[in-house]
């Protein structure tokens, strides 16, 4: 979807530089912040006072959005995902916490290791909610390899237990 979204800035004599850098960090960092891949056209219009002097600047950016797979929409899908392995990880500890002092013992390490995986998650996902543009990708695909390491963990303790 094609969207259009204005930034204005008022202009001071003497000072128009300076604006016109924040100008430029302020569409830069809304295009970062929202995982923008294709700008279509950025221009700038000025605004005048009553004598036609300049006062100000309007820049209109036109993007294409992200779509579904949107930024925001992935990374709620991640952390529902790491919610529920902790979930799953909890049950695995209350099983395990049921059993003789030896595989008591044995769980307890592989539930370490789970929750060291899980943290791990947890961490790359904070990365991606700081990150924009194709470092976001980059760090995409290194959360999704981590949440794998953790299902792969927690779906080996779940079999484990039921088979003992």
């Amino acid at each position: 979807m094609i969207k259009v979204k204005s930034f204005t800035t008022q202009l001071k004599i003497f000072h128009t530089h300076l604006e016109l850098e924040d100008l430029d960090k302020e569409v830069g960092d809304f295009i970062a912040s929202r995982g923008i891949r294709k700008v279509i056209s950025i221009s700038d219009s000025s605004t005048t006072g009553n004598s036609g002097e300049t006062i100000g600047l309007i820049r209109v950016l036109a993007y294409e959005e992200p779509v579904a797979g949107s930024r925001e929409h992935y990374q709620e899908q991640i952390e529902s995902t790491l919610n529920e392995w902790g979930k799953e990880i909890e049950k695995i500890r209350k099983k395990a916490d049921k059993l003789g002092a030896e595989a008591r013992g044995r769980y307890r390490e592989q539930i370490e290791d789970l929750r060291s995986r899980q943290e791990t998650a947890k961490n790359k996902l904070e990365d991606m909610k700081r990150t924009g543009g194709e470092a976001w990708e980059d760090l995409r695909s290194g959360a999704e390899a981590a949440l794998d390491e953790l299902k792969k963990g927690v779906e080996g303790a779940v079999a484990k237990l039921k088979k003992g």
